[in-house]
C-alpha cells in the first residue's frame, strides 16, 4: 500500500503526485496543513525528520526527499517508465532534478516568503514566541534559516538575486528544449516532474519576467505541452480542505 503525507500546495508534494498520476497509481492521501504547522508536529517529524512533506510509505517503510521518492517510484512500477533508457540522457535527468532541488527550489523560497506572504505567519507573535518558533524547527539548518528571517528580514538585494538565479536555469531550460519536446527526449521524464510546480510558483508569484513566454519560447511550448497532460491536470486537483 501507498500513503502521501502531503499538502496540495507544496511544490514537491506536487512533483511527486504528477509521477504517481502519470503511473496511474493507487495511493492514500494524508494531508499535512503547513499554514497550522503540522509539518513541525512530533509524531509528522518522527516520520520525516527534515519536518517537510511529502513522506512516501510504501507498506510501512517510509522515504523523504521528493526526487529520491520520484526515483523509487520509478524503480518499484517501472511498467510506465518516467527516466530514459540512455544512460547519458538519464545522467542528465538527474542533473537536472538536483539543479532543481538545490538551486532552483532554495531560490524561489527566499522570494515565496514574501510574495507567498509566509512571513505573516509570525508578524503576531511576540520575541519569545517567535523564538520558540525557530526553536521547533527540526533541524539545525532551519532553525537559523527562520532565525536569520525573522530578525533581519528578505531585502531587495537577495530577492533580485534569487530571481537571477532563477533565470539561469530557464535559459538552460529554454536551449535544451529547443530541439526537444521534453528535457531528456521524446516523452515526459521525472526531470520535467521535478520542475514542473516552480513554473507555476513563478506565476503564483508574479515573476512576470520568469514566465514571458515571448522571451522563452519553448519553455512555454513545453509548459502548456505538460499542463495538458492528464497526470498534471490530477496532480493539481489537489485543493486546500474547505
Amino acid at each position: 500500500m501507498l500513503k502521501l503525507y502531503h499538502w496540495w500546495s507544496s511544490t514537491c508534494s506536487r512533483r511527486v503526485r504528477i509521477a504517481l498520476a502519470a503511473k496511474q497509481l493507487s495511493w492514500e492521501s494524508a494531508y499535512v496543513d503547513l499554514s497550522k504547522f503540522e509539518n513541525l508536529e512530533p509524531g509528522y517529524v518522527a516520520l520525516n525528520p527534515n519536518g517537510v512533506v511529502p513522506t512516501l510509505v510504501h507498506d510501512d517503510r517510509i522515504l523523504i526527499e521528493s526526487n529520491f521518492i520520484l526515483e523509487y517510484l520509478d524503480d518499484v512500477w517501472p511498467e510506465t517508465p518516467l527516466r530514459p533508457e540512455d544512460p547519458y540522457e538519464r545522467a542528465r535527468m538527474r542533473i537536472w532534478m538536483d539543479r532543481f532541488e538545490h538551486v532552483l527550489h532554495r531560490n524561489v523560497n527566499v522570494i515565496s516568503f514574501i510574495r507567498q506572504g509566509r512571513y505573516k505567519r509570525y508578524e503576531h507573535l511576540s520575541e519569545e514566541e517567535r523564538e520558540a518558533a525557530v526553536r521547533k524547527q527540526p533541524t539545525e539548518e532551519k532553525r537559523a534559516l527562520l532565525a536569520d528571517r525573522l530578525r533581519n528580514g528578505i531585502s531587495e538585494e537577495q530577492m533580485a538575486y534569487a530571481e537571477a538565479r532563477l533565470a539561469e536555469i530557464l535559459d538552460d531550460v529554454e536551449e535544451t528544449l529547443a530541439d526537444r519536446p521534453w528535457l531528456n527526449g521524446d516523452r515526459m521524464s521525472l526531470a520535467d516532474c521535478s520542475i514542473a510546480p516552480f513554473i507555476e510558483r513563478f506565476e503564483a508569484n508574479g515573476l512576470e519576467r520568469l514566465v514571458d513566454w515571448n522571451t522563452r519560447p519553448a519553455v512555454g511550448a513545453w509548459w502548456a505541452r505538460l499542463q495538458a497532460t492528464q497526470a498534471f491536470r490530477t496532480a493539481y486537483s489537489f485543493k486546500a480542505p474547505q
